[in-house]
């Protein structure tokens, strides 16, 4: 149970919480802290919701004690948020009410504590002692430290990708939260990374962040994750405004880097206190961009463009830096920029094998008969019958490719539905298919590797659904092995029952894709993708929860996919065209920005599939689509060229750059 003091200032009475919380404080600290964010300088705005020096609190509702502990009756009071001070902030209190209102005195103690807030800081981090399953390292742990002591809270996080941009944020916003400093936060991502945030700051940081729904007011939450081409549109971003966010973090925030587009402009016209901008690609173009970056955290600093672009860009050519040194000092004051040369961090290799196998003939026979099944509807259906199929013949055609009973449960499920259309016979034929496939070659395939690896040697198959799980499980069962299980509807204390029957004595674990977003898993380094995500984040996802800062041993990733799928080709495109297994955590998505920032490449695969029912013509398309990615790989790579060749000379790490 949590401790509450109480400590009298005059005839107010003002309590003091010592306990654990999500949202309140965890320890006893200075009211100076709690005025810094207040006396701060370029800080747009007060938080309403600050304690005021003279507002009478309202005392907190007593929790919930058990049965045998004794319950002291207290008089009714409303909720509130918790005041947490020392004995020497009250003492400074006390002085406070002998001065009147307009006293000399009550203006030089106010000063005095403005000059406190400016000067003292963050002394330490009450975050570390509440986060979980995180390592600790010593850049990032800097990096915190000088967004909240210089930076007040507005920076633009710039690390290389692969060092933790993410986790950085997660701190900063998690000391926010526990100093009382931050009581409404917005996370703005890709609609790829919207799932992963929540599950990072939920885990590792137990905040209750919420991905938006559609529809939803953006005042339901008051930790909300939500896409940036969401937010800034017209309908929205009004809305947005009048919710009065204390922090918003905007990750690829590149995709800001042009001040005429609708993003920007959301952006600079929100009123807040803390704005923390995530990209390992500042500058793709030209030096305007990060002049633009740079004005939404620190209006002014760098001056009119027409003056930075005199002082620091080489006339003729706007992509070259000059007077480096002094761009350095400008720069220093609200971007961090951590490269993996400067942290000495040692990456395991990755090991990828990809296991191809023939579909016995039943599976031949179904697999065949769904994709002309989709196919017959995509070009058949009238755009009114279409809508009604769409997800589920993208679904259908995703759970052929990872397992027949999967597809066997849908194809029942269709047939309850829609068994009195048009389609009955077709439906029924394909169910009777699936019922008679007995063997699977990929399952075999499994049951090899596994066996294979005795002893302690551990491995996690991944999975997308829920029915492959169930057919995973079950088949390993009968062949004596006792694999955990993990998926997303567990209960919160199932999911940490499974990882940690894992980590201590099961060798197996089979996950759907719940277990690769938050979860770290180093200690295994092993990863089977039972079946292939047409999506790249998520295998990205998956490969990340083993082969990530903590690692200390070489990961192997075993990709099984069939001949003659879609998966087939996926697999082909992000292997054979863009080495996507050679890329750094957090590459395939900058990669998928340079292909097209609207388009789904999810959507673009069963597009393709579902269009072409000749060979040919897919062949032709998916060849097509393997040159788009791999022009957009070279295009990603040109512009982390460009950002290292201005970054080598422009340092952002405190000091001096070298003109």
């Amino acid at each position: 149970m949590p401790t509450v003091k109480r400590y009298a200032v005059g005839d107010q009475i003002y309590h003091a919480d010592y306990g654990e919380g999500m949202v309140v404080g965890v320890k006893p600290r200075s009211f100076f802290d709690i005025l810094e964010v207040a006396f701060a300088d370029r800080v747009r705005r007060l938080n309403s919701n600050h304690p005021r020096v003279g507002q009478k609190p309202v005392p907190p509702q007593p929790e919930k004690k058990d049965a045998a502990e004794p319950v002291v009756e207290e008089p009714q009071r409303q909720e509130t948020r918790v005041l947490q001070i020392d004995r020497e902030s009250v003492d400074f209190f006390r002085k406070m009410r002998i001065a009147d209102a307009d006293h000399p005195e009550r203006f030089l103690l106010h000063l005095a504590a403005e000059k406190l807030a400016m000067t003292r800081g963050f002394e330490s981090l009450l975050s570390l002692n509440s986060v979980r399953d995180l390592e600790r390292y010593d850049f990032q742990i800097r990096a915190v430290l000088r967004v909240l002591r210089k930076m007040r809270g507005r920076a633009l996080l710039a690390d290389e990708v692969g060092l933790g941009k993410t986790i950085e944020a997660g701190l900063i916003l998690k000391e926010y939260v526990l100093r009382g400093l931050v009581q409404r936060a917005l996370v703005l991502a890709p609609v790829s990374l919207l799932t992963q945030w929540r599950e990072e700051l939920t885990h590792k940081f137990n905040l209750p962040f919420v991905v938006r729904a559609r529809g939803e007011g953006w005042g339901s939450h008051p930790f909300l994750i939500a896409s940036l081409d969401t937010a800034k549109t017209e309908r929205n971003r009004e809305e947005i405004g009048k919710q009065e966010f204390d922090i918003l973090i905007v990750d690829e925030a590149h995709r800001l880097r042009n001040h005429l587009t609708q993003g920007w402009k959301f952006v600079d016209a929100l009123s807040l206190k803390y704005l923390l901008l995530l990209t390992a690609t500042p500058v793709q173009n030209d030096l305007r961009e990060l002049y633009n970056l740079v004005t939404l955290l620190k209006p002014g600093s760098l001056g009119t463009y027409r003056a930075f672009r005199k002082r620091f860009m080489v006339r003729g050519d706007k992509r070259l830096p000059k007077n480096t040194r002094d761009l350095s000092n400008l720069l220093s004051s609200v971007m961090i920029r951590t490269t993996r040369s400067s942290t000495a961090l040692k990456f395991p290799r990755r090991e990828v094998r990809n296991e191809m196998f023939d579909l016995s003939g039943e599976e031949r026979r179904l697999y065949d008969g769904i994709s002309t099944f989709v196919h017959d509807i995509v070009q058949e259906s009238e755009p009114e019958e279409y809508g009604r199929w769409h997800f589920l013949l993208l679904v259908l055609q995703k759970e052929m490719g990872s397992s027949h009973y999967a597809a066997q449960k849908t194809l029942e499920r269709c047939l309850r539905v829609f068994g009195r259309g048009p389609r009955t016979r077709q439906l029924q034929r394909l169910v009777e298919m699936a019922l008679a496939v007995r063997t699977s070659h990929k399952f075999e395939g499994l049951w090899d590797l596994v066996s294979e690896r005795e002893g302690e040697e551990k491995v996690i198959v991944f999975t997308q659904f829920r029915r492959t799980l169930e057919y995973l499980e079950r088949n390993l069962r009968q062949a004596g092995e006792d694999p955990a299980i993990f998926h997303g509807s567990l209960t919160a204390k199932e999911k940490d029952r499974a990882i940690h029957q894992f980590r201590k004595g099961k060798r197996i674990l089979i996950s759907t894709e719940a277990g690769g977003e938050g979860r770290n898993l180093q200690f295994c380094r092993t990863v089977v993708n039972y079946d292939l995500p047409w999506n790249p984040m998520r295998i990205e996802q998956r490969i990340g929860r083993v082969h990530r800062l903590g690692q200390m041993r070489d990961t192997r990733i075993y990709n099984f996919t069939a001949r003659d799928t879609v998966e087939d080709y996926v697999l082909s495109i992000l292997h054979r065209k863009i080495n996507m297994f050679e890329l750094v955590i957090g590459e395939m998505d900058m990669i998928l920005g340079q292909w097209s920032e609207k388009e789904s490449f999810e959507q673009k695969i069963f597009q393709i599939w579902a269009s072409h029912g000749n060979k040919a013509e897919r062949d032709e398309a998916f060849e097509n689509l393997g040159e788009d990615m791999l022009l957009a790989r070279k295009r990603y790579e040109k512009i982390q060229d460009y950002d290292s060749t201005i970054f080598e000379t422009v340092e952002t790490d405190g000091g001096p750059g070298e003109e």
